[in-house]
């Protein structure tokens, strides 16, 4: 007896399309899924990279600094201090109340506006012309202290009754276990000094060490 093969049934023919169909589907997904990696790492890539020269010319971008009279020079150097005791303290407080309070007239420099007219009128508008003006503009020094005496005191070496006697009184002064004077005029210029004690007992000076001005020039 003779089996004929049968033939497959439709059933059968659509689930095997279904399944490659699937299969398709599948494998292109994975394709799609690995193209789109790739290329956003390129392009993360891309954009750290075209960033990094923005960082680097931002930094290397020259920066610019302003100077007025108003900042403020300063110099020190170290002193031997004297050890604490009677003599330094009798030092110190000696000097504790020669301190002003009241600030230093700032020097001026008069310059001419105008010049007289040489002909005399008896009219109040030709008076007026014929008066000399001038105009007084703050120089920027107080007493007799300037960017030049500044410089001429010698720290480590200038004591403060060297500096006293050449400047007059500190405007303000305060003093602990060195002492801290300030010459200040009206309109902020200062020179402020400290004077450190050094030496023995009998030889105990307060010799400044250091020093430091704002608006002298």
């Amino acid at each position: 007896m003779t089996m004929q093969r049968k033939p497959f049934k439709k059933s059968h023919k659509v689930r095997n399309i279904i399944i490659f169909s699937l299969s398709i589907i599948i494998i292109l997904g994975i394709t799609f899924t690995f193209l789109g990696q790739n290329h956003s790492n390129k392009t993360e890539q891309t954009s750290s990279s075209s960033s990094t020269p923005k960082k680097q010319k931002s930094k290397a971008a020259p920066t610019t600094q302003s100077s007025s009279s108003e900042d403020l020079a300063s110099e020190s150097t170290s002193v031997p201090e004297a050890p604490a005791g009677p003599a330094v303290s009798s030092a110190i407080s000696t000097v504790t109340d020669d301190a002003t309070q009241a600030p230093i007239e700032d020097n001026t420099s008069n310059s001419p506006s105008s010049s007289s007219s040489s002909v005399a009128s008896s009219s109040d508008t030709s008076s007026d012309s014929s008066q000399a003006t001038s105009s007084s503009q703050p120089a920027a020094s107080f007493g007799n202290w300037s960017a030049t005496t500044y410089e001429q005191i010698a720290i480590g070496s200038a004591t403060y009754d060297d500096v006293r006697s050449a400047y007059g009184n500190p405007t303000y002064l305060t003093a602990s276990d060195r002492v801290y004077a300030t010459w200040q005029s009206k309109t902020g210029i200062k020179v402020s000094i400290v004077f450190t004690p050094t030496g023995n007992d009998d030889n105990l000076k307060l010799i400044a060490s250091s020093k430091s001005q704002s608006g002298l020039q």
